[in-house]
């Protein structure tokens, strides 16, 4: 017979048949068929399938005929999923497949296309197994419990959480033996009674209509202390941290060298041992053997980076200031992404910048912006700056010169952040049109990790708007595309940021810059490399006066073009030429000539790596096509 619930009437028409037959269904026919037999094979009648939706409401039951053959029909509903109860008199209550309770059946829909056998066994005979897991306080613990058969492949879990106070219980179990295991999340697994393989794990003996009772207590885990010292003076490193993965996924610092993890898992971790901005993490990372109740005593010794550290306050109030982060950027050659290496201050406003190799000792000016988070917005809005040894400046040239030092950390003075303005403008073209998608900059931009979109870039209307920026006098970059024809300029439409208008911001008001773009100059030419016919590169231009990029592009050759290449996006200026194949090159002779690049007109240059590699203009420390402090992701230093 067929029994229907008002959750399954949608299906009452695809599940018409109550009586089933012994003669199998039809071809055509859809769904799940099959036998229902006793553990030594023979056919049960009147055994019946339910088809729950949750563990107490049920859409629909089917049940086997005289000879034990029972028919579920299919539906072209595939998102509707049950979990099915099969139960005949005098048998074990099951579910499907081989399951006690709804917790541990499989989830399925019902075919939509096929006809599928599935036989059915049901098993005579049902125990019991519950308790209550505990901590080593006595108070309880939410785990999952497993019992493994151990005469056969049956397992089964239960939630402590489930039934609240620790407790478990799973029935409808095969009476049997079975060995049993507690995990948690934190604990990981353990084998009752407190054991730690399944090998020494106690076979309990469950008999048919009994319940037996099993508690356990959780084993005490591992911890582990570790001693932390600088591997140049031998001193304790002032603020180390630990991860521990796997054993315990999460950072614990501790201060004067001392860092202690406890609540590790039982096992063998791979460690990450960290120093703050000072300190590169040990490498190799080592491993550590944790036992549980026993305390892992480990020593590392971290080597010393440079790097620099300070705070960074409110200008008006002195409170310190969270999710400020900075960019370090040179003062002269290649200017800034808009997508860099980050580093922020924490909630107590201190932010610590670094550890820095031997190779990368320089002087940095520092950029300061408010980090956006769309998931915690900040409360109070800040404003950009450069940093400067009294306050913040909208002009690079005013930053504070920070000089890192090898293998140690300096402190620059506090950074005061104030509250933000706006500068707002529309584009135009020689002709006054209006020009949108043309992005804007309140510094010199370096593409060499994409533009930045949206609001700072004009719009259909050519208007742009520049947010958060300080109170200070700031100059603005318009980079047109490559592609549009125009040239890179500055606020008074000039080529160079040294030349450029600079405009006073205020905090909560409005400023306007507005733009006439003209059209780009060319620089093109040919690169040859004698040792090397097929060598390919790039190239990119800078403003000899101030050193930042020049132009939108950076041109590419290969053998394909014959070394030929084109820098496009000029206004007329002075440009230093460099050139990239697996070496540094420049234009000219070994001190580097600039080139004279005119609005709308192109430029001829030819260049051999021959005689002009390694050698940057003068007074030029380290220019790159992707300078120092860009990097190919980001990170936020603590």
């Amino acid at each position: 017979m067929t029994r229907l619930r008002a959750a399954g009437a949608a299906l009452l028409a695809a599940l018409a048949t109550i009586s089933l037959s012994a003669t199998p269904a039809a071809a055509d026919a859809v769904g799940y068929t099959g036998l229902v037999t006793d553990a030594d094979g023979e056919p049960v009648a009147n055994a019946c399938l339910a088809l729950h939706t949750s563990p107490d409401e049920v859409a629909a039951e089917y049940c086997s005929d005289a000879q034990g053959r029972y028919t579920i029909p299919g539906t072209a509903d595939t998102t509707t999923t049950y979990k099915i109860r099969v139960h005949a008199d005098g048998f074990r209550t099951e579910w499907w497949y081989s399951a006690p309770d709804y917790l541990n059946a499989d989830r399925i829909s019902l075919p939509a296309y096929d006809l599928v056998e599935q036989n059915v066994r049901l098993g005579q005979g049902s125990a019991g197994i519950k308790g209550r897991i505990t901590d080593e306080t006595g108070a309880p613990v939410e785990a999952t419990v497993t019992i493994y058969g151990e005469d056969s492949n049956y397992e089964a879990i239960a939630y402590t959480w489930n039934l609240g106070d620790g407790r478990y219980q799973i029935d409808n179990v095969p009476p049997g033996r079975y060995r049993i295991s507690v995990y948690d999340n934190s604990r990981g697994y353990q084998w009752v009674p407190g054991q730690e393989t399944r090998d020494t794990a106690t076979v309990f003996e469950v008999a048919d209509g009994a319940t037996l009772t099993v508690d356990e207590q959780v084993l005490p885990l591992g911890e582990i202390e570790a001693r932390v010292t600088d591997s140049v003076t031998g001193k304790p490193v002032p603020r180390p941290c630990l991860y521990v993965m796997g054993g315990r996924d999460e950072f614990i610092c501790g201060t004067n060298g001392l860092v202690r993890v406890t609540d590790v898992r039982p096992g063998s971790w791979t460690t990450e041992v960290t120093g703050g901005a000072s300190y590169f993490p040990a490498d190799p990372q080592p491993t550590v053997d944790v036992r549980r109740g026993a305390v892992t005593e480990v020593s590392y010794a971290l080597r010393p980076g440079a790097a620099f550290t300070t705070t960074v306050r409110d200008a008006a109030t002195s409170a310190p200031v969270d999710g400020i982060c900075v960019h370090l950027v040179q003062p002269k050659w290649g200017g800034q992404s808009a997508h860099m290496w980050q580093y922020c201050s924490g909630a107590d406003g201190r932010l610590e910048v670094g550890p820095f190799e031997a190779d990368e000792l320089a002087t940095w000016n520092v950029y300061a912006y408010q980090a956006d988070n769309p998931y915690n917005p900040p409360v109070r809005r800040y404003g950009d700056q450069w940093v400067t040894a009294a306050g913040g400046s909208g002009d690079q040239r005013a930053a504070l010169a920070v000089t890192l030092q090898a293998a140690r950390t300096i402190t620059i003075p506090t950074i005061r952040m104030d509250q933000p303005g706006t500068i707002t403008g529309t584009v135009r073209n020689a002709a006054g049109e209006v020009v949108p998608g043309v992005c804007s900059y309140p510094y010199a931009f370096h593409p060499g990790q994409g533009a930045i979109f949206g609001k700072n870039c004009s719009d259909a209307s050519g208007r742009y708007t520049i947010n958060d920026l300080g109170p200070y006098r700031w100059p603005v970059e318009f980079a047109p595309n490559a592609n549009s024809g125009y040239a890179w300029q500055w606020s008074g439409n000039v080529a160079d940021r040294f030349a450029a208008t600079y405009t006073q911001v205020k905090s909560g008001g409005t400023a306007t810059v507005n733009a006439k773009l003209v059209a780009g100059g060319v620089l093109a030419g040919k690169v040859t490399d004698p040792a090397d016919p097929w060598a390919t590169g790039y190239v990119w231009t800078y403003n000899a006066r101030t050193g930042d990029i020049a132009s939108a592009s950076y041109g590419y050759f290969d053998s394909g073009s014959g070394g030929s290449f084109t820098v496009k996006g000029h206004r007329t200026q002075d440009v230093y030429v460099q050139y990239w194949v697996n070496k540094d090159c420049w234009y000219g002779s070994r001190q580097a000539q600039t080139v004279r690049v005119k609005v709308g007109a192109t430029t001829t240059v030819a260049m051999n790596t021959d005689s002009t590699c390694g050698a940057p203009p003068t007074g030029v420390a380290r220019a790159a096509a992707a300078p120092l402090g860009i990097r190919p992701d980001s990170r936020t230093g603590r």
